[in-house]
């Protein structure tokens, strides 16, 4: 079991009340920095991800990592006071085998052998001249909770075969919906904003709040390189199962340097004690964003997958 739990794709951590850290897979110890015994680690889980509620909830809620990567973290109380099970997953994985149900359903399985097996280590220790048929006993109780334990991950393995799902999940929506929600943000910040009529029929994925303060925050930076009278004209096409998107202008021309420094600073997230850099909001939507020069213009060119 302990070698199944070690291969997760996502890091847990088994930690006490206090947060200590007690047990942690490899990508647990790999993304917190933790020793092989985290159990020696001087730093509870509140030090080691900034941000972190305390006490944890299932709820996800995303913090920075030791080496400043997103990572979102859900948590489980094992029993009434023994700590609790806690996941980190990368925010922008865009892993699809597994389903939250799969690591629900095994700490729900998980919580009443592991109070069996602490009750009987805990009696046999406090009782180290326990009579020898009695004490049998408990060694048989630990024994049938480790092999329920065994059971309990090799079928829920088996039934689930999907990654746990990212906290913001990603709208399917027509590549003309979308153009709208970036015509509507550069509008806060940019005069006049035209959409070509024909739009290809393909549809694309995206978080709507996020998508919509990435392009005002981009408006406002492109405010200055624009002619007023002018403005911005949004066109898209496909070509294989990618989405072209122009984001195009006549005024000052944009250096590529300076887009990279825009798509650097951050957005704070409502309701989150957290920021996004602008580069990871595209990160998150598999998307890409650079500088075009034409004859005619210049302009940004997003390319996006089309599902």
């Amino acid at each position: 079991m302990a070698a199944a739990l070690e291969a997760l794709p996502a890091g847990l951590i088994i930690c006490d009340p206090a947060g200590k850290p007690v047990w942690a897979n490899q990508k647990a110890r790999q993304w917190l920095a933790l020793p092989v015994e985290p159990d020696r680690s001087e730093h509870s889980l509140q030090v080691l991800l900034p941000g972190l509620p305390w006490p944890p909830t299932s709820e996800t809620c995303h913090v920075r990592g030791k080496a400043g990567q997103l990572l979102a973290v859900q948590a489980w109380p094992l029993e009434a006071t023994a700590g609790f099970v806690v996941q980190l997953q990368p925010a922008y994985e865009q892993t699809k085998d597994w389903q939250p149900l799969m690591l629900q359903q095994l700490l729900e399985g998980l919580r009443r052998p592991v109070a069996n097996i602490r009750a009987a280590i805990e009696t046999l220790t406090a009782y180290p001249d326990m009579a020898p048929d009695l004490a049998a006993q408990f060694r048989q109780i630990l024994l049938e909770q480790t092999e329920a334990l065994t059971r309990l991950l090799e079928q829920t393995v088996a039934t689930y075969t999907r990654y746990l799902q990212a906290h913001w999940p990603l709208e399917r929506m027509p590549v003309a919906e979308l153009l709208e929600l970036m015509a509507s943000a550069l509008a806060q910040e940019v005069q006049k904003v035209q959409v070509e009529k024909k739009q290809p029929a393909a549809i694309v994925r995206a978080d709507r709040q996020l998508w919509r303060q990435l392009w005002e925050r981009l408006g406002r930076q492109l405010r200055p390189f624009i002619r007023k009278e002018k403005g911005i004209r949004l066109a898209a096409t496909v070509h294989e199962h990618l989405v072209w998107i122009d984001v195009q202008w006549q005024g000052q021309r944009l250096q590529p340097d300076r887009l990279q420094r825009w798509l650097a600073q951050t957005l704070p997230l409502k309701g989150q004690h957290l920021s996004l850099a602008l580069a990871e909001v595209l990160a998150w939507h598999e998307a890409d964003l650079w500088v075009q020069c034409d004859a005619d213009g210049h302009r940004l060119r997003l390319v996006i997958p089309a599902r």
